[in-house]
């Protein structure tokens, strides 16, 4: 194990020095690593333009000042269940 280590880094060592050319192997995981961030990149961006339209055109959501209220006596809060239960 410790033999592929240090073969993989005198690998880098000689690539950034003297121009010389990786193993298929490492050009292999480095591509598919980066296809990998790629698709998270653009996962991420999209779940993010869906969030941002949903809040711009959703007009039913609270706003943090209503999530935050809460009952202060037990009349409040059995009517407060009541009304958010629709019972």
């Amino acid at each position: 194990m410790k033999n592929k280590i240090y073969t993989l880094i005198f690998t880098i060592i000689l690539t950034a020095n003297a121009g010389y050319t990786m193993p298929a192997s490492v050009k292999g995981i480095l591509a598919k690593f980066s296809f990998a961030m790629i698709g998270v990149l653009i996962s991420a961006l999209f779940i993010f333009l869906i969030l941002k339209l949903y809040k711009k055109y959703n007009s039913e959501i609270q706003t943090d000042e209503e999530i935050l209220k809460h009952p202060k006596t037990k009349d409040e809060a059995i009517k407060f269940y009541i009304r958010k239960n629709k019972i």
